[in-house]
């Protein structure tokens, strides 16, 4: 990762409100997986980017660190993806197909709010939802690879 040193990933504030640069696919899910430390149960991490930014890419590292071995890919055309860790399930959800008034007839409360850590793509069709303690992940495109800022929202 460009301008990055060794982090310290038993410590939440490593990622609170920070900014990374990855340079490559690879780059982008080793700062997943480091990220993916910090997370526990019930919570909820939003992810926002256009279409091939490196949302699921970013997923791919958070799943690699609960031991999930199979192939992530993109939930786009089956709205959720479940998977059981050592923790607790982890839940992707890929909202890109619906649009805000969706998302409420969906039954998704479930896994919003259950005890799995929740990962949401296109996390602004969940504006009725009004979740306020959450991550948020915004990953943006750069000449030389990605701009990676995560948020933390209390």
């Amino acid at each position: 990762m460009v301008n990055q040193k060794k982090l310290n990933t038993t410590d939440i504030n490593t990622f609170k409100n920070k900014t990374f640069y990855t340079e490559t696919d690879t780059q982008t899910r080793e700062l997943g997986k480091k990220f993916a430390s910090i997370l526990k149960p019930k919570d909820i991490v939003f992810f926002n980017g256009d279409l091939g930014a490196g949302k699921t890419t970013f997923i791919q590292g958070i799943l690699s660190y609960f031991g999930i071995k199979k192939f992530v890919r993109s939930a786009s055309f089956m709205l959720v993806s479940e998977f059981e860790s050592k923790l607790c399930p982890i839940y992707h959800l890929d909202l890109y197909r619906l649009d805000e008034n969706n998302t409420l007839d969906l039954g998704i409360d479930e896994y919003l709010f259950g005890d799995g850590i929740s990962l949401i793509e296109w996390c602004d069709r969940l504006k009725y939802y009004n979740i306020k303690q959450r991550w948020e992940i915004n990953i943006d495109y750069t000449d030389s690879g990605r701009k990676i800022k995560i948020e933390r929202f209390l």
